[in-house]
């Protein structure tokens, strides 16, 4: 599937970070409508959903994996969220910055290569190359040096249940400092590598918030797809993001405080006569997320593909 992506920082051309965008399809040059505010966060820059800024950039086309590529660098969904935004091209992803605003100083011109071309020391900070992790070069070193401390080691797992219901049993190993190996029950389903952010361990793979995300926005979209097609869904008609809110409790102990599910439907999916009943009717039927929210406040959204809230639970 291709994405339509609006960049406007270090993934223009000439920028940066501009190589994650190589093998992708260059579709025009782009200026938003006057309603955002452009900040610099040193040395990359941060957009900002409200304002009277028309913000210059690019569109590009990039497959799933490019998006992911992108998801990675932008830190997404902690430090950035992917919203769609209205482009002559149609509806593109766009990067909004997540982080306080407070104190930062606005490019009133909309354009950040007017901001990086000005400030040769900027540029020679290599864009976070020094304090983010998320740095291709380092992300790496890490693949590999993990890569050669692996064993061939391999676990035995029972053989795999046909229902859910009873019990199951999953079987985690530690591998290098904070990376962990998960091996789950059904002898198909590949080995998962956990991990910790930093300082803890290297990010490796998704730590536990984030598998619970990916439980909820799996079991949600199973949920609706089946309602929807009952047989085999169609191919590539659906897309879910989830993004989870952390908040402090009052021993400042990190929380989940909030989970946001927002499931993205191809049109072949909403004009289908199952639509208006399924969408009130699958999230009763998701074992997890109906199990996560009765400790979670989550909220449940269903959109089509240029943006248009279709239907919202919470």
């Amino acid at each position: 599937m291709r994405h339509l992506v609006f960049v406007y920082g270090t993934l223009l051309r000439d920028e940066v970070n501009h190589g994650l965008l190589r093998e992708a399809e260059f579709v025009g040059a782009h200026r938003t409508e006057p309603r955002f505010t452009l900040v610099r966060l040193g040395a990359y820059p941060g957009l900002l959903p409200a304002g009277r800024t028309a913000v210059a950039g690019e569109l590009y086309r990039v497959d799933n994996a490019g998006l992911k590529a992108l998801d990675r660098l932008e830190d997404y969904p902690r430090l950035y969220d992917r919203r769609l935004l209205a482009t002559r091209f149609g509806p593109a992803w766009v990067y909004l910055y997540r982080g306080s605003a407070r104190d930062r100083q606005p490019i009133p011109s909309g354009d950040w290569r007017a901001v990086s071309r000005a400030a040769t020391p900027l540029r020679a900070a290599a864009v976070r190359g020094q304090r983010d992790s998320k740095n291709p070069g380092r992300r790496q070193r890490i693949r590999s040096r993990l890569k050669a401390t692996e064993t061939s080691m391999t676990t035995e797992t029972p053989a795999s249940q046909t229902t859910e219901e009873g019990r199951f049993t999953i079987q985690l190993e530690q591998r290098e400092g904070y990376a962990i190996n998960v091996a789950f029950d059904w002898p198909r389903a590949a080995d998962l590598l956990m991990d910790e952010p930093p300082p803890l361990g290297e990010t490796n793979g998704p730590n536990a918030s984030r598998l619970l995300a990916a439980a909820v926005g799996n079991c949600l979209s199973a949920s609706l797809l089946y309602c929807l097609g009952k047989e085999e869904p169609p191919d590539r008609s659906l897309r879910t993001e989830v993004t989870c809110v952390m908040v402090r409790n009052e021993k400042k102990r990190l929380r989940i405080g909030r989970m946001e599910v927002r499931l993205i439907l191809a049109p072949n999916l909403i004009e289908g006569k199952r639509f208006e009943r399924c969408k009130t009717l699958f999230e009763d039927f998701c074992v997890v997320s109906a199990s996560v929210r009765q400790g979670i406040p989550m909220v449940i959204s269903v959109l089509d593909e240029a943006g248009h809230l279709l239907h919202q639970s919470d």
